[in-house]
């Protein structure tokens, strides 16, 4: 048996000791961004844009770059965006494409002076890096869908399917010229991505540290928008740009989340004090390399106190559009408040749609809402897509409240007397005893109040 074949099957069957060496293939620099001709679909104009990056192999065997098979790394590519809204930030990844497929590597030191050279260009050399700068990485005729690729197993057919394209933002990473415009986006920090997948480095379980992250300068004009790397700015390596949010504020929480049987993903959150006595609370999750993906997310509302109190305004969400032929559809998620969460669902199940719009491996979605309740230590769900399943993870979620007590007139008896009381008061706009005549604490005094509390007299528990 060839040592190469060995290798692989270690990775694949976890059966063999660390001696055994393995590739490793990370984003060493992200080294600029170039911008092509915008385009109007649909009525919406789009920019489009495509990154450099230099890959190295931090393993102790060469990385495999096969031209004409699928044993080469394949190349995604993502733009992202954090603002300023109402006093809070906002983190939202604005822009992806189709994957660059690797032909040949060269053999540099980017990463490691000790570069070990393969060669020929069939692989990437021990502590070597290969440039593909940001034309070559746009080239057109060399990206292929995205939905061919597992990054958890590292495999996709080999050639990759070419739908048909044309014009200047085809396949390359589409933006939405208004997630561009200063004046729509105050405050704005954008950043870039890049992200390898190679089956040999999946093989050998080394596939969760394949991205890394820039800071980037936005300059130009609507709808000419362009990219620099930001002044002073280095590749942020082995780290997925949900990480550049907590560089620009503090207070931002990290989860990194094992999905059973297969990947990862990584949520981050915050909750921020703004105007008026409100609260916002802003959350993102990172698929890094999941494919079993996800379908849900459910911010979980205290189990122990009284929920109708916990008011929703201004609850978003944000994906990230597919385009080109890819199979996946682009459907937002379905927002709701329950009496048990605020849910963001997926609107078909992989049984209805496999092509549905779960959240796939790298890729980033964002969901935010404000409310009157501060912050309290809960869970939120999240919801599986291929497989079913569902992962609990640890973060802040809006407090519920104490329920006021039925006697609402005081008069030491809960009976039809303290509804005609609470009638009487939401018609007056007056309240006694203390009491507020805002009965389940939702914002507003109306007929929803009394017919709470002729609940609670007919024996109803508080939620």
């Amino acid at each position: 048996m060839k040592h190469s074949k060995l290798i692989s099957m270690c990775g694949l069957l976890l059966a063999c000791g660390s001696a055994i060496a393995q590739p490793d293939v990370i984003v060493g620099d992200l080294t600029g961004v170039s911008a092509y001709t915008a385009q109007t679909v649909n009525g919406v104009t789009y920019r489009a844009f495509s990154v450099g990056t230099t890959s190295c192999n931090a393993g102790s065997t060469p990385l495999q770059w096969i031209a004409s098979t699928n044993r080469h790394p394949v190349i995604g590519q993502s733009i992202f965006r954090l603002r300023t809204i109402n006093g809070a930030r906002q983190f939202d990844q604005i822009g992806g494409g189709h994957l660059k497929h690797g032909f040949t590597a060269l053999q540099g030191t980017v990463c490691y002076s000790d570069c070990v050279a393969n060669p020929n260009g069939s692989a990437l050399g021990v502590h070597c890096s290969d440039p593909y700068g940001s034309s070559l990485n746009g080239q057109q005729s060399g990206l292929g869908p995205r939905d061919e690729v597992n990054a958890w197993t590292g495999f996709f057919p080999y050639p990759f399917t070419s739908r048909s394209y044309s014009g200047s933002i085809a396949r390359r990473i589409q933006v939405r010229v208004t997630d561009l415009d200063p004046a729509l986006n105050p405050s704005a920090v954008y950043f870039c991505e890049g992200h390898y997948v190679a089956g040999d480095d999946a093989e050998a379980g080394k596939h969760d540290n394949n991205m890394s992250y820039r800071r980037l300068t936005l300059g130009g004009s609507n709808p000419n928008y362009t990219f620099t790397n930001a002044t002073g700015s280095t590749t942020q390596r082995t780290q997925g740009a949900i990480r550049g949010w907590g560089t620009i504020e503090t207070g931002v929480t990290y989860r990194v989340i094992d999905v059973p049987g297969e990947g990862k993903l990584e949520l981050a959150y915050k909750v921020t004090p703004i105007a008026n006595g409100m609260f916002h609370y802003e959350y993102a999750i990172h698929n890094i390399n999941s494919d079993r993906a996800v379908a849900g997310f459910i911010v979980n509302f205290p189990a122990d106190s009284f929920s109708s109190c916990i008011n929703m305004v201004n609850v978003g969400f944000n994906d990230v559009p597919y385009h080109s032929g890819e199979l996946f559809n682009s459907i937002d998620w379905a927002a709701a408040k329950t009496s048990t969460g605020q849910q963001w669902l997926c609107t078909e199940s992989f049984s209805e749609n496999p092509n549905a719009n779960a959240l796939r491996w790298g890729t980033t979605y964002s969901f935010r809402f404000d409310s009157s309740r501060p912050p309290v230590a809960g869970t939120g769900t999240l919801n599986l897509f291929k497989t079913d399943g569902t992962i609990d993870v640890a973060i802040d979620v809006p407090s519920g409240c104490d329920c006021q007590d039925p006697d609402y007139n005081g008069d030491g008896n809960v009976d039809q007397d303290d509804v005609e009381a609470l009638r009487s008061d939401i018609a007056a706009g007056t309240s006694r005893n203390g009491m507020n005549p805002d009965y389940n604490n939702d914002g507003n005094r109306d007929q929803d109040d009394v017919l709470f509390l002729l609940n609670r007299v007919a024996g109803a528990d508080c939620q």
